[in-house]
Order: C-alpha cells, then sequence, then structure tokens
C-alpha cells in the first residue's frame, strides 16, 4: 500500500515513517509539512492512503477534505488529530478515516490493513 504523511511536525511524521516502514508491503511514497502545493503533491504521486494531521492546514481541515475529493485521483484519507470535535466534520467533508492521535501509534497498522482489504470507511474509536 502507498502512503503519503502530510503533518507539520517533524517527529510526528517521522514516526509515522517509521511504523510504517516496519510494516511489510507498506510503503510511504512521500511527506509534506504544509497544505500549501498539497493537493498537487497528492494528485501527481497518487498514493492509495493520505495521512492528513489535522494541525497541518491553515484552514480547517475538513475544507482540506473537500479540495482533496476534488481531484481526478482521490486517496483514501485518514485524519488524525488531537482534538475529537474534528472527527464529525472532517468524516462530513469525505474523509475515510479518523483516529485520535492521543491512541498508541500502532493502532493505525490494523485500520490501514483493514483498508486495503475494504472499500468502504473505517472508523477507529476516538
Amino acid at each position: 500500500m502507498q502512503v503519503f504523511i502530510a503533518s507539520a511536525d517533524r517527529t510526528f511524521r517521522l514516526a509515522l515513517l517509521m511504523l510504517l516502514e516496519s510494516e511489510p508491503g507498506m510503503v510511504v511514497i512521500g511527506m509534506s509539512d504544509r497544505s500549501e502545493g498539497l493537493l498537487t503533491v497528492v494528485g501527481t504521486s497518487q498514493p492509495e492512503v493520505l495521512l492528513l494531521d489535522d494541525g497541518l492546514a491553515e484552514q480547517a481541515t475538513a475544507h482540506l477534505v473537500g479540495d482533496l475529493h476534488r481531484l481526478a485521483y482521490q486517496p483514501k484519507i485518514i485524519v488524525l488529530s488531537i482534538n475529537p470535535q474534528t472527527k464529525a466534520a472532517t468524516l462530513a467533508a469525505g474523509a475515510d478515516g479518523f483516529i485520535s492521535k492521543d491512541v498508541p501509534p500502532d493502532e493505525l497498522l490494523p485500520l490501514l490493513r483493514k483498508m486495503r482489504l475494504s472499500d468502504t470507511r473505517v472508523d477507529i474509536p476516538v
């Protein structure tokens, strides 16, 4: 599974990179530390999954999710956030999953495995 990581937090990006590289079949094909240009990079690299940190967007993350769904190529989008109040808005905007940044990182891998096997939205408890 090809994954793109978008987070303004360098430490968080690198932790996700190390976690995903430890999982057979997961390949991180790109990372970004800003929302500016993200649509272009995601449209060009065409990842299967975009891990989108809620802290990345200067605008509301739900708005960015909506913009991503207007791309010709649409990856599955998992929003990562410390703010559980953003869950409803990002899922309503079209995010395919939501996970709290407070849960252990190893809970992300089962979500990605489920997404690999399913075309449906996967919900992780906040």
